[in-house]
């Protein structure tokens, strides 16, 4: 999370918050039902009894009194729900901030002032590409881009923030990098996301659609362009002490279905409770369940990841690490490849950094030749990884940014 904290007085709050697993966001899909057909999505079964505004509004009312201070409210599309501006007013006149996930294309000029009278905090809308054609490639819905489009720009004109999100796959591999541009110019900002994630039931298959390491080390690239100049080498990168939580997932963060299931977060397909039966308060700090979940630290994957560089670095989700053994607590190898390519990343961005160069465009001279430079250690790393021979003496080690290569014992 990127804030402005001189004092530390913010990262002070949020670990406390994180220790005592005190609530302070919530990630709310109000149906999972959608008209698009998006080629990455991992929802898989869209039909849920979901819960009815009055139901909603009871919630809405235990959440406020946890302590919850932000709701996301997503899908599917929220906006399939006709309902749903009535959910997210609910929650305004609770002085809840309200982002809300969303296509777009129901955003017309009436739900658009709807949402700058209620002064939503942001509307994020999913953009693949500056090109109609690629775009409606992910959505299977012709006429899609356009209304995605004319929706940012109706939010935008009534002082609405809008961030464009663009995960980056193999339909869009060709353009994806030009919607910052139609971002800049519609006034909205850009988040790129370079990993696919699995599907609610757990099948990997669905991260195939996305774009080869190389690809996915330039979109993270993308997304740090403006920090280029203060790319560091990774052995001055901070280190997160073992003893800590993985995130903040099932602590200051919890995920609500649409029929009112409450879990740790919308990749943790282990719930902790029904709030249809049982009141947020109980489930949340009076649930052996939420306790269990809480019980894992990034000591955790010790018992797989020992040895390896990056144990204090690595982006750790209990979520995934379920969904693919089976067990929270163990190494997740999609997880292990994910933190060895941003890793990567941030190497390449250093090496950007001292020869003075700015991250190059897709398929472009310059692109070809970052990638034609001596592997990273990173790269490196997860290639010994993969082979079975990382050991404790591969830690990296002050001022070293390169190792011989690993020998078997």
């Amino acid at each position: 999370m990127a804030y402005d904290d001189p004092s530390g007085r913010f990262q002070s709050f949020f670990q406390e918050a994180l220790e005592r697993a005190i609530p302070l966001s919530v990630h709310w899909d109000l149906t999972w039902r959608c008209d698009h057909k998006c080629v990455h999505c991992y929802l898989v079964d869209r039909h849920q009894d979901e819960l009815t505004l009055a139901e909603g509004v009871g919630i809405l009312d235990q959440l406020a009194a946890a302590g919850v201070m932000s709701i996301l409210f997503s899908g599917g599309d929220p906006f399939l729900r006709p309902d749903a501006v009535d959910f997210m007013e609910a929650a305004r006149a609770r002085d809840f901030d309200v982002k809300i996930n969303s296509h777009g294309n129901f955003i017309d000029d009436a739900l658009a002032d709807r949402l700058a009278a209620m002064q939503v905090h942001r509307v994020a809308l999913s953009v693949y590409s500056d090109e109609a054609a690629d775009h409606e490639a992910v959505t299977l819905i012709p006429g899609s881009h356009q209304k995605t489009l004319d929706a940012a720009r109706r939010l935008v004109a009534r002082g609405v923030k809008v961030a464009f999100k663009t995960p980056v796959m193999l339909h869009n591999r060709g353009s994806w990098h030009r919607v910052g541009a139609v971002a800049e110019a519609i006034g909205a900002t850009w988040e790129i996301d370079g990993h696919i994630v699995p599907d609610d039931e757990s099948d990997f298959g669905l991260c195939q659609i996305g774009v080869h390491p190389t690809e996915r080390i330039l979109a993270l690239l993308h997304a740090a362009r403006d920090r280029v100049a203060e790319a560091a080498p990774l052995d001055q990168l901070p280190d997160t002490p073992s003893d800590r939580r993985t995130c903040s997932a099932g602590t200051v963060s919890g995920y609500i279905s649409p029929d009112g299931r409450l879990y740790a977060c919308i990749n943790w397909r282990e719930p902790i409770g029904d709030l249809r039966t049982t009141p947020f308060e109980t489930l949340w700090h009076h649930n052996p369940e939420a306790d269990r979940l809480r019980a894992i630290r990034r000591a955790t994957y010790l018992q797989d990841c020992d040895g390896c560089t990056f144990h204090t670095k690595c982006n750790y989700c209990p979520g995934l690490s379920h969904a693919e053994t089976g067990d929270a607590g163990r190494r997740s190898p999609y997880v292990c490849e994910r933190t060895h390519v941003t890793m990567s990343a941030m190497e390449h961005l250093h090496r950007l950094r001292e020869a003075g160069q700015p991250v190059p465009a897709p398929g472009t001279p310059e692109a070809a030749a970052l990638f034609d430079a001596p592997p990273t250690f990173a790269d490196r790393q997860w290639a010994a990884r993969r082979a079975g021979m990382a050991r404790p003496a591969d830690r990296l080690a002050p001022g070293l940014v390169t190792i011989t290569e690993p020998t078997r014992r």
